[in-house]
């Protein structure tokens, strides 16, 4: 199930949701029935912002383009786009090639031939597999040295910087689900 999630997690951070995706997840009341609950506040806190949340299309696609991606030819807009950050929030650019060389170790690059180059849905994918082929100590060793080197300021920004409800919860919820992986 935990896989299922990690599929939201990419669906929204590829594109932001239209209009009849919005009113099919308020029919479906897909966040009041998530289905990995728990009982920390860090989840309630999310479950509560997205569930409730009035926003259209326009409002978090706005949200969207501007954590995302800048004014100028749809450019990434660091510090929110899922760039390789190390502490002090600087690209890290020895990472993506670190993490290359870890996609090729486990032969997950040909798995990501059609999918787009961003740090975060790439990793995202391939924590996803590792799940789904329950490599524990992979996955445990990847987060610790990899993901977690960058996602947590990542996320701590994205949560902090997102205008909308629907992304600040997004934010929240990935923090809590990273934070109960581990």
């Amino acid at each position: 199930m935990k896989h299922l999630a990690i599929d939201i997690f990419i669906t929204f951070f590829k594109n932001p949701p239209k209009q009849d995706l919005l009113k099919k997840i308020q029919e479906e009341q897909l966040w009041q029935r998530w289905f990995l609950k728990n009982e920390n506040p860090l989840q309630k806190q999310a479950l509560k912002l997205l569930s409730y949340s009035k926003e259209d299309e326009k409002m978090i696609g706005y949200d969207f383009t501007c954590l995302f991606l800048s004014d100028i030819d749809f450019v990434k807009a660091p510090p929110y786009a899922s760039f390789y950050l190390d502490k002090d929030k600087e690209i890290y650019s020895n990472n993506s090639e670190k993490v290359k060389n870890i996609f090729l170790k486990y032969n997950f690059l040909t798995f990501l031939e059609n999918e787009p180059q961003d740090s975060l849905i790439n990793e995202l994918l391939f924590i996803k597999e590792l799940l789904k082929n329950n490599n524990e100590e992979i996955l445990k060793e990847f987060l610790e040295k990899e993901f977690f080197t960058w996602f947590n300021a990542w996320n701590e920004d994205l949560e902090k910087e997102a205008k909308s409800d629907f992304y600040k919860g997004l934010a929240i919820l990935m923090r809590d689900f990273f934070n109960n992986l581990t």
